[in-house]
């Protein structure tokens, strides 16, 4: 007779061994509620984003660009990190070289300030040559490495992403705050000028410039930016900091 310890083992394997197999109505099932899901961010419906890849998942539960989706979802529509966490980590336990996932997972913990465990993940990312969007990577590991205090290295990774992408708003943006903090005015001016260029319709390239050219004692161009500012604001807060900013020149 097996031992009482011996049973639960056996035990054990058989629940394994029981673990159910999406069958292939299943799975199509599933793709098919994933692209849902996907028009559904698109429209910017997220909830209705959400219900879907949560369908998804029910008839699959090992698809990892499912668990990768509802990640982004918890992190930048929910403020649900935690979760966030673990579903990125699911898509990369089922495939390890899913680089997406990998630099989405690192933004969570450079958004809770723990850099060391963010910046292997950009690293292995921008390690993969079939990674579509490695100027993402590559900012967002530069503006890790200058919270942990590595300024050289940032504004050399930094610089990187934004010469392979010129139009990319964010790297600008953070080299002028880089060297603004670093009481380097003239570049940091002349960043986020190119962050303006880059980004004409979007008022906080024009608010973030035309502050640092108050600084440098340039007002009719300041009063310029914060106008051109203003009128683009979408918001009614951006709307107001424009025009007290442009008030107190």
């Amino acid at each position: 007779m097996l031992s009482r310890a011996s049973s639960l083992w056996f035990l054990a394997l058989l629940l394994v061994g029981c673990k159910h197999v999406p069958t292939d109505k299943e799975r199509e099932g599933a793709e098919i509620h994933y692209e849902l899901a996907l028009q559904a961010q698109r429209l910017g419906n997220v909830q209705d984003a959400y219900k879907e890849l949560q369908k998804s998942l029910e008839l699959n539960p090992d698809y990892p660009e499912a668990h990768h989706v509802i990640g982004i979802l918890l992190h930048l529509s929910f403020n649900r990190p935690e979760e966030a966490i673990a579903h990125y980590q699911k898509a990369l336990a089922l495939r390890p070289s899913f680089s997406e996932a990998k630099t989405n997972l690192a933004n969570v913990y450079l958004s809770q300030a723990r850099y060391d465990e963010a910046i292997p993940l950009y690293e292995q990312a921008l390690n993969d040559m079939l990674y579509p969007t490695p100027f993402i990577a590559q900012s967002n590991l530069g503006w890790a490495l200058y919270k942990k205090g590595d300024k050289e290295r940032a504004v050399q990774n930094i610089k990187a992403a934004v010469t392979v992408n010129p139009s990319f708003c964010l790297g600008y943006r953070n080299l002028g705050t880089i060297y603004e903090e670093s009481g380097e005015l003239s570049e940091a001016c002349r960043y986020l000028g190119r962050y303006r260029e880059a980004c004409p319709d979007v008022a906080d390239a024009h608010l973030r410039e035309g502050a640092c050219l108050a600084k440098q004692g340039k007002m009719e161009e300041a009063k310029q930016s914060f106008t051109t500012c203003e009128a683009k604001a979408t918001s009614q807060n951006l709307k107001d900091d424009c025009h007290r900013l442009l008030e107190a020149l």
